[in-house]
């Protein structure tokens, strides 16, 4: 049997582990995207961004099978993306991931396949 500071201690407990619940539940569903902003040209490096728009072209990079989807003149980089997704031109999609410069261009890097969405 607890005594009674050990009940008011499990009790604080639950109620902390049931807030942390509701605040992690509620991040997920208020910033869906990790809190991504629209992508700009002016967005610095390191910069988590969303992309929205047609797929134009796509290529698979001659070493490491990564794959790259230019959307809407922007290049978006695929890790290891090149046999586990296949992009269409006219595709609409959208891209989350991280701004880099690669060659002095701007690009999107995404985590993976799981970073893109089709949406029509």
């Amino acid at each position: 049997m607890l005594t009674c500071p050990e009940r008011r201690a499990v009790g604080i407990m639950i109620v902390v582990i049931l807030l942390l619940a509701v605040l992690y539940i509620g991040t997920i569903y208020l910033f869906p995207d990790g809190g991504a902003v629209p992508y700009q040209d002016d967005r610095q490096d390191g910069a988590l961004v969303y992309l929205e728009g047609f797929v134009l072209d796509t290529k698979i990079t001659s070493t490491g099978g990564h794959l790259i989807v230019n959307v809407s003149g922007v290049d978006v980089f695929v890790p290891n993306g090149g046999s586990e997704l296949i992009l269409l031109p006219g595709d609409y999609i959208r891209v989350v991931g991280k701004v880099d410069t690669y060659a002095g261009k701007k690009e999107i890097v995404t985590n993976g396949i799981s970073d893109i969405r089709i949406l029509v």
